[in-house]
């Protein structure tokens, strides 16, 4: 498998499914959730920069990367189990978990259901803020399902092609993570994404939020939505899109640590 040489790699049983990880660094425990048709891999810029510090875990969510793709089991609540396994069975004790879009809304769940788990919470656009009302459920499984067939259909070096230019850095690990999707991630998107206002309340561990660029429209609707969150922080992070470290880096990372040494102060672990 193609990693840099200070990544250890394995599996672990969770929650019924091997799901695959990928481990660096000392320190605190941190935990990284990826966004949808990623994998843990795709984190390695945001890796190399937090090893020095953390013992950071990534890990393929479930029909991604190397992990299991089972026929059913796409809810919420079943790929929370996942990340909750994950943690119990790597024996990360009082982690800090930072989750992207999909990754972000796994991990906003974990924390609202599972208050003890987390030291700290970091949600970089996560799916529960975001507006998908352009078509239902099924339309969206649909078009997931045509991208996968697609991806299945075409080489690394094709779809690599197509993020040379806008992800260079990234583009051969995006281009693997979309071959590595399976179909049955239609499901997730068929199971639909638990919308922020009903998970932000129950949150309790110290969050950051960081959200793409938006209007002030846009801006005030996030800023109402991140309120219900008993300790959090929100960063409209300028000019960036909804991958907000992919897009402005520097800026992203300057607030994540910020938030992480905050949290190094103010809590115990």
């Amino acid at each position: 498998m193609d990693v840099p040489d200070d990544w250890t790699t394995g599996t672990v049983d969770s929650n019924g499914v091997a799901l695959q990880y990928y481990r660096t660094g000392e320190g605190p425990p941190l935990v990284l959730a990826h966004g949808f048709t990623d994998n843990g891999r795709c984190w390695e810029p945001l890796i190399a920069d937090l090893a020095a510090d953390y013992d950071v875990v990534a890990y393929d969510a479930r029909a991604h990367g190397r992990s299991d793709a089972p026929e059913t089991g796409y809810a919420i609540e079943d790929r929370v189990a996942d990340l909750v396994g994950l943690v119990d069975a790597l024996e990360l004790d009082d982690p800090i978990l930072l989750g992207h879009s999909m990754g972000g809304n796994i991990v906003a769940w974990a924390a609202a259901s599972h208050p003890e788990l987390p030291r700290a919470v970091v949600l970089e656009d996560p799916a529960g803020m975001l507006e998908m009302r352009d078509a239902t459920h099924e339309e969206r499984a649909a078009a997931v399902l045509e991208s996968v067939d697609e991806w299945s259909n075409r080489s690394v070096d094709d779809i690599e092609a197509e993020y040379a230019e806008t992800r260079p850095v990234l583009a051969h690990r995006l281009a693997v993570a979309r071959t590595e999707c399976r179909p049955e991630i239609a499901n997730i998107v068929r199971a639909g994404f638990p919308r922020a206002t009903n998970t932000f309340p129950d949150v309790t561990a110290p969050t950051l939020v960081l959200k793409a660029d938006d209007d002030s429209a846009g801006r005030a609707e996030d800023i109402e939505v991140a309120a219900a969150l008993r300790n959090g922080r929100l960063v409209h992070v300028p000019d960036a899109g909804h991958c907000v470290f992919r897009d402005q880096y520097d800026a992203a990372y300057a607030e994540l640590r910020g938030f992480l040494r905050w949290v190094s102060l103010t809590t115990t672990a």
